[in-house]
């Protein structure tokens, strides 16, 4: 439960009230979702943002679980969804799906705190993944071992996503620890004033076609 305590929205004057639509209220859900988890945000917190009475929302959204929902469908749907030939290779097909997937985080930074909410997937998350589906359905493995694959796809590619929204600009702050290192470590050393010139784009595009590699050679053994 949070302990996060909401600020009563502002006295209004005589006159109209403001006209609040679901697309308002996702949006004010969203600019929440930057700042804190799911699970500390409350109705009273999305009507503060809007400035309006609390019960006003229930009139768009039933409770927090239900407008969470629709925050997560409202941005899942938004994902574009590579265009590829269709006798790409699968490799081109998968590495086309992780960079979207990537673009689509940095459009919208709250995907990844809500691709589950309450231990469900998202529906539209679920309809992203058909590329996926389809390079193991196309693959010919059985139903456990592509399913083994999908939560492994998804997990190193949204984790590696997720961890250089921090490292990269940790990265930036390496070199005020090169000469301390010097002496005992001046490889380290060296490399750590080199760690600024590395870019985000680089480690994900390194990290996706390792992913890419990974599973080809896992899909060349022999099944056990």
């Amino acid at each position: 439960m949070s302990s996060h305590k909401p600020v009563p929205p502002p006295r209004r004057g005589r006159g109209r009230p403001p006209k609040i639509t679901r697309e308002k209220v996702i949006d004010a859900t969203m600019a929440l979702l930057e700042e804190r988890p799911p699970e500390e945000i409350s109705m009273a917190d999305v009507a503060a943002k809007l400035g309006i009475p609390v019960m006003s929302l229930y009139n768009h959204y039933p409770n927090t679980s239900v407008l969470l929902q629709a925050v997560a469908d409202h941005t899942f749907s938004q994902f574009q969804i590579p265009h590829t030939a269709p006798d790409a290779p699968w490799q081109v097909v998968l590495q086309e799906w992780l960079r979207e997937m990537a673009r689509h985080c940095d459009r919208h930074p709250v995907a990844l705190r809500i691709m589950s909410l309450e231990g469900r997937a998202a529906p539209a998350w679920r309809s992203i993944l058909a590329p996926l589906l389809a390079v193991l359905q196309g693959a010919g493995v059985d139903d456990q071992h592509a399913a083994l694959l999908l939560a492994w796809i998804t997990s190193q590619a949204l984790g590696l996503i997720y961890i250089e929204e921090f490292a990269d600009p940790a990265r930036r702050l390496a070199p005020l620890s090169a000469e301390a290192l010097e002496k005992d470590s001046p490889y380290l050393a060296a490399l750590n004033r080199r760690l600024p010139d590395v870019q985000r784009l680089q480690v994900l595009e390194l990290g996706f076609q390792a992913m890419v590699d990974g599973l080809e050679r896992h899909l060349q053994r022999p099944l056990k």
